[in-house]
C-alpha cells in the first residue's frame, strides 16, 4: 500500500526524501488508505498540475511515475531546480535522492491550468533525449531513439560507427545525445512522410551544442545536400571569414536551382554554447523573404531567401535523418519537435519557454 500524503487539494507540503523511493503524489481512481489524500477525478476538473523543488544544496532528485524509480532511470531535479509535471488520473509520483536528507517542495494544483507539453502541438516528430526510456542504446552506442509523438517514428542506425552515443553529456543536467561528423539516425518512416518539409508550411525546433568550428554540417534534413537532390537541409557552417552561420535550404532536383536558400550572417550562434532553433518554412509563399525564418533562443527572424523557384511535388529524395555519414553536426542534441503546420505565436512561446526551462537556456 502506497503511502498516504497528507496535503489539502490545492496546497504545498515538503517530503524528506532519501536513498530509497518514496511516494511524492497519489494517483486517483485507486483505493489508497487514509482519508486527505490529495486526489483528481471524480470531483476534481483535470489537468492537476504538479511542481517539485529540489531544495537540496547538493544532492539530486530524481522523478519517476512508480516505486521502481532509480537514480538510473528517473528525471533527476538538480539541486536548487524545479521542474513541473502534468498528472493524469492514475498517476503517482515517486522520488529517489542521491543522498540522504533531501528535502522535496511539492505544489499541488487541481484544475487551474496546465503544464505545456509538445504533444499539445500534434507533432509529427518529438524526440526528447532527456527521457531515458527513449533511447535504445549498447555501451552508450544509439541504436533507436523512440519517437514520443505517437507516430511512431523512430530513428535510428544499425551502423557501428554511424551511432551517435548516450550517456556521456549533459545539458542543465539532462541527458543528451552527441554526435561526432559521421553518425546518424535516420527515420523510420517513408520519405514521402516528411514532404511537408519541402512542400508546405513546417515549423522545427531544435535544441542543440556544437563544439567546434564545422564547415558545412548538417543538424536535419531530408535528400542529400545537393541541388539535383528533394528535400530540406539545417546546417550549420564555417566558411573563410564566415562563422557559426545558420542555413536553411529547400530543394526541388532541379541542378543549380533552389527553393529556399536563407543563409544567416556570422555569429548566428556560438560554439559550446546551447541554443534553441526553429526553423519556419513555407515554399509556396509568393514572396521570396517569407518562405523561411530562422530563429535562435527566440530572437529576431533571419530571413534572407531571394529565391522564387517552384517546389518539388516529388517525394524527398530520403526520409529525414538527424546528423549525416558525411558532414553531420559535431555536437549535442536534446530534443527535436517537428510539426506539419504553422503555430500561433501563444504555441510558439509556449514551446520555447518549456524547452528554456528544462535545458537551461536563455530566451
Amino acid at each position: 500500500m502506497s503511502e498516504v500524503i497528507s496535503a489539502s487539494q490545492n496546497d504545498s507540503y515538503a517530503k524528506t526524501v532519501n536513498t530509497s523511493a518514496r511516494v511524492l503524489v497519489l494517483g486517483a481512481g485507486v483505493n489508497h488508505s487514509g482519508s486527505s489524500i490529495a486526489s483528481v477525478g471524480w470531483t476534481i476538473e483535470l489537468p492537476r498540475v504538479v511542481s517539485v523543488y529540489n531544495s537540496h544544496g547538493s544532492q539530486v532528485l530524481y522523478v519517476g511515475w512508480g516505486s521502481d524509480v532509480s537514480t538510473s532511470n528517473g528525471l533527476p531535479i538538480p539541486a536548487g531546480e524545479s521542474r513541473k509535471f502534468r498528472l493524469s488520473y492514475l498517476d503517482e509520483m515517486w522520488a529517489v535522492a542521491s543522498g540522504a536528507g533531501t528535502v522535496a517542495l511539492v505544489t499541488v494544483v487541481h484544475g487551474k491550468g496546465a503544464v505545456f507539453s509538445p504533444e499539445d502541438l500534434s507533432p509529427a516528430l518529438w524526440l526528447d533525449a532527456s527521457d531515458a526510456s527513449t533511447i535504445t542504446e549498447s555501451g552508450g552506442a544509439v541504436s533507436t531513439w523512440a519517437d514520443k509523438s505517437g507516430n511512431g517514428y523512430d530513428v535510428t542506425q544499425a551502423t557501428a560507427a554511424n551511432k551517435p552515443t548516450t550517456g556521456t553529456r549533459t545539458l542543465n543536467g539532462l541527458n543528451v545525445v552527441d554526435f561526432d561528423d559521421n553518425d546518424e539516425l535516420v527515420s523510420s518512416a517513408a520519405a514521402s512522410v516528411w514532404n511537408f518539409l519541402h512542400q508546405t508550411e513546417s515549423t522545427i525546433f531544435v535544441v542543440m551544442e556544437t563544439d567546434e568550428d564545422e564547415l558545412a554540417h548538417q543538424v536535419i534534413r531530408t535528400g542529400a545536400f545537393a541541388s539535383s537532390s528533394v528535400g530540406f537541409t539545417v546546417r550549420t557552417n564555417d566558411v573563410g571569414a564566415s562563422d557559426d552561420v545558420l542555413e536553411h535550404w529547400v530543394f526541388r532536383g532541379v541542378s543549380s536551382t533552389y527553393v529556399v536558400q536563407n543563409l544567416s550572417a556570422s555569429g548566428a550562434f556560438s560554439d559550446a554554447t546551447p541554443a534553441i532553433l526553429r526553423i519556419e518554412s513555407d515554399p509556396q509563399n509568393g514572396t521570396a523573404a517569407s518562405r523561411s525564418a530562422l530563429y535562435v533562443d527566440s530572437g529576431a527572424a533571419i530571413a534572407n531567401n531571394a529565391d522564387t523557384s517552384t517546389f518539388s511535388s516529388s517525394d524527398a529524395s530520403s526520409t529525414l535523418a538527424l546528423g549525416s555519414t558525411s558532414q553531420g553536426i559535431n555536437g549535442a542534441i536534446a530534443e527535436v519537435i517537428v510539426v506539419d503546420g504553422t503555430l500561433t505565436a501563444d504555441q510558439i512561446s509556449a514551446t520555447e519557454t518549456y524547452l528554456a526551462d528544462k535545458w537551461g537556456i536563455s530566451i
